[in-house]
């Protein structure tokens, strides 16, 4: 084989193993690249678990100083009962107001009892009902009395329940409603619960010390509506 020939030869194998070098170098930096990226995606990984548990737990958090404010709340109104649907008249007086609801329904409470009433500022103020009255007793205990007498009261002529004619209040006959003072939380759980229980012919729906209870006909077991999942839960 002549010279010349071997010269190309030896200079085409130089040239090849000269291209194999860089693509070799191509190659072991593609592979240092992509265990750089390999570890950052594992690192992306464990941070975004790491958050993950981080979000699950302030949510626990907030989830349990929710349920410490309602029950704060609701403890502060233990003493309270709401009237709602009271017609307001401009030179009411509101003391009178309970005063006289006492005598209808015949609850013996002196005045020395109630610390404190007044109506208070509507939720939805483009709702026509009347404002509602919050009246404080000095004790739970008394303030359970006026709820029983209420509902004591009521059951004695189902068709004439308290209402605005009963105060001596002129025009309609307005049903007059005395109930527990709920936290903003249960009031709206007591809604959601009033209107779930039309959606579904649940018969009974009430209050106990600012729990929210629903029955479905008076042969089931009662529940007891803690939050709104349960209550989506319960059908």
């Amino acid at each position: 084989m002549s010279k010349s020939i071997l010269d190309t030869l030896n200079k085409q194998l130089k040239d090849v193993s000269e291209e194999l070098s860089k693509v070799k170098e191509s190659i072991e930096f593609m592979n240092a690249e992509f265990e750089e990226c390999k570890m950052e995606s594992i690192a992306m990984k464990k941070s975004y678990k790491e958050l993950q548990d981080e979000n699950c737990k302030v949510k626990s958090a907030v989830q349990e100083l929710t349920i410490r404010v309602n029950q704060l709340e609701q403890s502060a109104r233990s003493s309270n009962a709401e009237i709602q649907c009271v017609p307001e008249r401009k030179t009411e007086n509101v003391l009178n107001i309970v005063k006289d609801i006492c005598k209808v329904i015949n609850c013996n409470i002196s005045d020395d009892k109630i610390v404190n009433c007044t109506r208070i500022a509507k939720i939805n103020r483009s709702s026509p009902r009347p404002r509602s009255i919050i009246v404080q007793f000095t004790t739970p205990f008394i303030r359970d009395q006026f709820l029983a007498s209420a509902i004591k009261f009521n059951k004695i002529d189902v068709s004439n329940k308290l209402n605005s004619t009963h105060l001596g209040i002129p025009g309609n006959k307005i049903p007059i409603y005395i109930l527990e003072h709920l936290s903003p939380a249960n009031k709206a759980l007591h809604a959601a619960a009033r209107i779930k229980a039309k959606e579904y012919n649940f018969k009974y729906v009430w209050v106990r010390n600012g729990r929210i209870y629903m029955r479905k006909d008076d042969n089931s077991k009662y529940h007891l509506i803690k939050n709104m999942s349960l209550l989506e839960k319960l059908v």
